[in-house]
């Protein structure tokens, strides 16, 4: 088994998880999904096994669950600072009606306190160096690309 395949099959894991954590919240609510947690727990069993069979340490397994995790983290944080510059240059424009600037700085509010959230996960993580790093990377990259689109944009208008 590669290290493709190996990704593949946690990244399932890990999506079981997610849909076990989720159906739990409503189980209290709805006895019959306790089937389907348990249908889910067994494909869950399931897959630990074959990867086992395969020579997939557990140490392998959780390796590639911290990766996604900090993948997943750091696409919030960059999510969420996009939506913060969406919702200023929004609040920027002068004709906005008093509702809607409620509205806007309400949701600005929010989405500011989700971003600050999140930069206090990567803050108390004991991996933070790490994080902060593969958050610089990606702010850079989001910024080369930036970059290249405007400068394509502006060539396009020089024609």
């Amino acid at each position: 088994m590669d290290e493709k395949d190996t990704r593949s099959y946690v990244e399932t894991l890990q999506s079981l998880q997610r849909d076990i954590n989720s159906l739990k919240k409503f189980s209290s609510l709805h006895p019959s999904l306790e089937k389907t947690i348990d249908g889910l727990r067994n494909s869950q069993t399931l897959l630990y096994e074959a990867l086992a069979q395969h020579g997939v340490t557990a140490e392998a397994v959780h390796k590639v669950i911290v990766e996604n995790s900090d993948k997943q983290l750091i696409a919030e944080i960059m999510r969420l600072q996009a939506a913060k510059d969406k919702i200023n240059k929004q609040l920027a424009a002068p004709d906005l009606t008093p509702q809607k600037r409620q509205s806007l700085e309400h949701s600005f509010a929010r989405t500011k306190q989700d971003h600050a959230d999140k930069w206090q996960e990567i803050i108390n993580s004991p991996r933070r160096a790490e994080l902060i790093r593969m958050t610089e990377q990606a702010i850079t990259k989001n910024l080369e690309k930036s970059r290249t689109r405007d400068r394509t944009h502006d060539l396009d208008r020089s024609h």
